[in-house]
């Protein structure tokens, strides 16, 4: 086992050579992500993530003090990429059909750059406990359910939509935009692709349309 010395021999290294800091971190995330995504949080060592990394235990710890805490990185710079997508697909000017469609097709083109940290957090969410440190996977999906929720009513409001009940709907919308989302990890190929959800998006608000 490494000593306290080489320890503290391997972080003052870490801190001569700052200019090699973000590529040593970007590294160090993608094998987690990769270890995380193939085994399990739960089944990958710090080892392997080291070793995959082609760095010292030292690093990791440096910079993300555990394995918790590189895990807790990975679920922070995702959720912040997609509310700043979330943001960005509300300004999307049109109707409110045409905006909530290209607000779920945006969403799903983002799953799916970024399916295999949706991989981790479906298995950690609705998995068994892999012991994976505390973090609120919930707090996008209810951001994104209060923006289709309002969007909804703005179709509503202007006439555009029916007077229907407006959280039926919003769940409605979202089930299809869920259910697409899903089924990308249910099945190689997928039978659901971006062209279908906005069809399946289609035939609900053929249903709700008021003109």
């Amino acid at each position: 086992m490494p000593s306290k010395r080489f320890y503290m021999a391997e972080t003052d290294k870490i801190r001569q050579q700052p200019e090699q800091g973000i590529m040593v971190r970007e590294r160090l995330l993608s094998s987690a992500l990769n270890l995380f995504a193939a085994r399990g949080y739960a089944s990958t060592t710090v080892r392997e993530i080291v070793a995959a990394a082609g760095v010292s235990k030292p690093a990791l710890y440096y910079y993300f003090g555990s394995k918790e805490g590189i895990y807790l990185e990975l679920m922070r710079n995702t959720y912040a990429v997609f509310i700043e997508r979330s943001a960005l697909l509300q300004t999307h000017e049109g109707t409110a059909r045409e905006r909530i469609i290209n607000f779920c097709i945006g969403i799903f083109d983002g799953f799916l750059e970024h399916i295999d940290v949706a991989r981790i957090i479906y298995s950690i969410y609705f998995g068994p406990p892999q012991e994976a440190p505390s973090f609120p996977h919930e707090k996008f999906f209810d951001g994104m359910l209060e923006i289709i929720n309002r969007m909804v009513q703005e179709g509503i409001a202007t006439g555009e939509l029916k007077m229907v009940n407006e959280w039926d709907t919003t769940w409605a919308l979202i089930s299809a935009l869920n259910s697409a989302m899903e089924e990308q990890f249910c099945h190689t190929p997928p039978r659901i692709d971006r062209d279908m959800l906005a069809r399946i998006l289609d035939l609900v608000f053929n249903g709700i349309y008021g003109r």
